[in-house]
């Protein structure tokens, strides 16, 4: 009887299928389980959305630039002289205050008769110094009384497609977009993982318009994109020839997962420059390329001694990460490996420079990070970086790596230091000054160690991070006009910070660094003084 009386149940399960295994709602549970099921009430999604990202930042510092040139903007390494790049000095008389604003929109549009197979995107930005600039037209500035500036850079305009209707299984970027050296869409990624990941920007950081493709699959991730980087018609005015030459960089990129959190990527990059460095990183004033010495100014590269180069750059790197999240445990690791070579090539007739520069340069990162507490504020970092020097800039064998800042303005910054004075404070907006801003820290090389150990005093609201770096060149700089040879050490950092988060994406942050600068510096009349700067910041990612 009991067999018979259950026939019926069983039969009712066996039609119903999965809905009758459906396991009862817990009991004490309820509420939890009720919110996770229930979906009745979750909204459409929207078509339109904006994040606004609102950042102003106070500085005191004895670091003054001129950046005259740039119109408000200071780029470069310290103490490279008068009237280069943005001249940036210490001394007594030095010392200066400014106040910088930023505003970043990044409006997406994606209507419902898509189905999710394209989202329209773009990213604007304004940013200003307080009190420079008023009733004009010009990017950087409208700080000033009355204000009424137009100032509005283009960051990223493009269109998103995804065949998958799943932009993390595969989605195709057309237009200008962000492109970082790191394997994530960062239009879907937060720039907090992308910073940490890939080559941590060491390489490649900055916009650019193209085509990038992102996907992933059980057999891993991948990338690929192709960057047209500049264009010049080099040959117009001496033959009529009114053709494009392009500088253009292929990139593919891999990773697998190991296992949840842990990833090892490979890259092949392939960098082609038909410009004859006739293309403009500012446009009408500052050329790129690898022989461009007013970029070399701006962004801490070593310009070739070549006229008129044309060549290829190869690079192969392999990277790997573990834990950054802490979603596996309390260790977390990251780090990479970055080889290129290639040559340039003059072609001007009769050059008094190089006929031929040769590249082969290296670069490796390794970094390890240690929650002890509760929260992921609650870390001890370590992290080293070496690149290789070049012994003699004026041969025709270039040793140091040739990252994007030959191309940008700048076009990689390495993000992932937590310096403030050695390496410049990512959290800026016009003056991005440091010791050293490229890895190949002007083709001397770098050896560096960085330290940082930070507690949230009160979880996820106050935290305070304290951090020491340290770096060298691996090569001898040149002699002064003295005679004198100056060293090979950079300095020592020493800086602390404490940032409270108000709500949620809305933190306010106290900032201070000092740099006992190093024999590098010895008999320079632009570094007077150790370098010292105090910053207060208010930032805001609103959704």
């Amino acid at each position: 009887m009991r067999a018979l009386a259950a026939a019926p149940i069983v039969a009712l399960a066996l039609a119903t299928g999965t809905a009758a295994a459906r396991p009862a709602p817990p009991g004490q549970h309820y509420g939890a389980w009720f919110d996770a099921e229930d979906r009745a009430a979750d909204p459409t999604p929207p078509e339109f959305t904006l994040i606004n990202y609102f950042f102003t930042r106070f500085t005191a510092t004895n670091q003054l630039a001129d950046p005259a040139g740039l119109r408000g903007v200071s780029l470069g390494p310290i103490g490279l002289g008068e009237n280069v790049g943005s001249g940036v000095r210490t001394g007594e008389d030095s010392t200066t205050y400014y106040v910088e604003q930023r505003w970043i929109p990044v409006f997406a549009y994606a209507p419902h008769f898509v189905d999710g197979l394209a989202t329209f995107r773009a990213q604007f930005e304004v940013d200003y110094t307080w009190g420079i600039a008023a009733n004009a037209l010009q990017h950087n500035q409208g700080g000033g009384f009355n204000a009424d500036e137009v100032n509005l850079q283009t960051k990223n305009v493009n269109v998103t497609l995804s065949p998958t209707r799943n932009p993390y299984t595969l989605s195709v970027v057309l237009g200008t977009q962000s492109v970082y050296d790191s394997i994530d869409n960062p239009a879907i990624t937060s720039l907090f993982s992308v910073v940490r990941s890939g080559y941590k920007l060491t390489y490649l950081g900055t916009d650019a318009t193209g085509v990038g493709v992102y996907g992933r699959a059980d057999w891993g991730r991948f990338k690929v994109s192709l960057l047209p980087m500049g264009a010049a018609q080099p040959n117009k005015a001496s033959e009529g020839d009114a053709r494009f030459s392009y500088a253009w960089l292929g990139t593919l990129d891999y990773a697998y997962e190991v296992q949840p959190g842990t990833r090892v990527g490979l890259s092949y990059w392939h960098l082609s420059d038909e410009t004859q460095g006739r293309a403009f990183a500012y446009e009408g004033l500052v050329p790129s390329g690898p022989s461009s010495g007013a970029l070399a100014a701006y962004t801490g590269t070593a310009p070739l001694r070549i006229d008129q180069p044309v060549g290829d750059v190869h690079y192969v790197g392999l990277n790997a990460q573990h834990n950054l999240d802490f979603h596996t445990g309390r260790l977390a690791a990251s780090g990479f490996v970055m080889l290129n070579v290639g040559s340039f090539e003059s072609e001007k007739d009769d050059t008094q420079r190089l006929e031929k520069v040769d590249l082969m340069g290296v670069s490796a990162n390794a970094e390890v990070v240690y929650k002890w507490g509760r929260t992921a504020g609650d870390r001890v970092k370590l992290q080293a970086l070496w690149a290789r020097g070049d012994d003699d800039l004026s041969d025709d064998e270039f040793k140091a790596p040739f990252t994007l800042n030959y191309y940008g303005l700048p076009g990689a910054v390495w993000f992932d230091h937590e310096m403030l004075l050695l390496f410049p404070f990512t959290s800026t907006v016009s003056n991005y000054s440091g010791a050293v801003t490229d890895i190949s820290n002007q083709g001397y090389g770098l050896t560096t160690a960085l330290a940082v150990g930070a507690w949230d005093i009160i979880p996820d609201r106050l935290n305070l991070k304290l951090g020491a770096g340290w770096a060298m060149a691996n090569e001898d700089p040149p002699a002064r006009d003295d005679g004198r040879d100056p060293g090979k050490q950079m300095g020592v950092e020493l800086n602390a910070e404490l940032r409270w988060h108000l709500r949620y994406l809305m933190t306010v942050g106290l900032h201070g660094g000092y740099l006992l600068k190093g024999d590098f510096y010895a008999d320079n009349t632009q570094v007077e003084d150790d370098p010292w700067a105090a910053f207060t910041t208010f930032t805001w990612y609103a959704f």
